[in-house]
């Protein structure tokens, strides 16, 4: 436990540092009018703090900054959150939109996520395995083509356009389209699937070659939508350069490198599926050393109760965390919002 006058001064050497990334002097500590310490009572100070872990000096500088441990301290201890102005959950709600697709509305609220915040976005897409199948329908554009259109979820709707070999009719699309119904819908992606692997002989040998090319043109859709691998959207890598600390090349390298290399961030976005609410990870906590100078914050996004997926930002240890986090817990309630509609 801190001392009131250690708690005073530490938090005020952090709101220097987050403002504006240099190391903090007692000099400078002392100077600031709600402290009324002398320079020596806060050397003391400082270094008392330095023994406890919460502040370090980089180099030969004589100002300090905060460690991991600090910014942990800092964050769990000392933070209040205020909430989102209407007018700013309104903006979000509005620049995410809700005439989109799935796909396209988890792209999009990645680009928002990393604009609102100034930071690199991140966002772990559903399992498309699990997604259920609701409603399959067939529209004839021409005589050879075909849009066909997948509903899952109830919002996720996917259109392809296929050509046929052959001419098709209106009534012959329509007992495709009832045949799939009655046979697909309530299954999931993988299970729809896997029914037609093993009917596609049947129905080779009991229907038709039009009904035929059909069904097997809707497997190549399905085939297409599990085949989505992208396990989570990044964007706003360039707002890294903002940041003195990330902005050398070695280290934006790394940091693009493991944006790709989707192992570690997908145990870490996997851990925060599992958590309750907003998780801020700093430095090593995010689970490897090229995180050093950053921090991570993430949420779960869920439709009634069901979590879907987790949003988040990477940006640098010493970012505004007052304003990221709730701009990030926000845009999960709308994303699943817009989801369940």
């Amino acid at each position: 436990m801190l001392s009131d006058r250690s708690q005073l001064l530490f938090k005020n050497l952090m709101g220097l540092y987050l403002n504006d990334g240099k190391p903090v002097g007692s000099t400078t500590l002392a100077k600031l009018p709600d402290i009324g310490l002398s320079s020596a009572t806060v050397r003391n100070v400082m270094a008392d703090l330095e023994k406890m872990g919460l502040i370090h000096s980089p180099h030969t500088s004589a100002g300090r900054v905060p460690t991991d441990v600090g910014y942990r301290l800092f964050i769990d201890s000392m933070l209040t959150y205020q909430p989102l102005s209407q007018q700013n959950e309104a903006t979000i709600r509005h620049e995410l939109s809700t005439g989109l697709n799935q796909d396209a509305l988890m792209a999009n609220a990645s680009k928002v996520l990393s604009g609102i915040t100034g930071m690199t976005s991140l966002v772990l897409m559903p399992n498309k395995e699990q997604e259920v199948l609701k409603h399959i329908d067939f529209i004839s554009l021409s005589a050879n083509r075909v849009l066909v259109v997948l509903v899952f979820n109830d919002q996720d709707v996917q259109n392809r356009i296929i050509e046929l070999e052959q001419p098709i009719g209106s009534d012959e699309l329509q007992k495709t389209a009832n045949f799939l119904n009655e046979q697909c819908v309530g299954k999931n992606l993988a299970e729809a699937k896997q029914f037609l692997m093993g009917r596609m002989d049947s129905i080779r040998s009991t229907t038709n070659d039009f009904m035929s090319s059909i069904v097997e043109a809707t497997d190549h859709v399905l085939e297409e939508q599990l085949e989505q691998k992208m396990p989570f959207l990044v964007s706003g890598q360039t707002n890294l350069l903002n940041y003195q600390e990330l902005a050398s090349s070695d280290k934006l390298k790394a940091l693009f490198n493991a944006f790709e290399q989707h192992s570690e961030m997908l145990s870490l976005l996997d851990k925060s599926m599992q958590a309750q609410g907003v998780q801020v990870f700093v430095g090593q906590e995010c689970g490897s050393a090229i995180y050093q100078d950053c921090s991570i914050v993430t949420t779960p996004y869920q439709v009634e109760g069901e979590v879907l997926g987790v949003l988040g930002v990477v940006g640098p240890s010493r970012m505004d965390y007052q304003k990221v986090v709730p701009r990030v817990d926000m845009t999960a309630k709308i994303l699943g919002s817009l989801l369940k509609k």
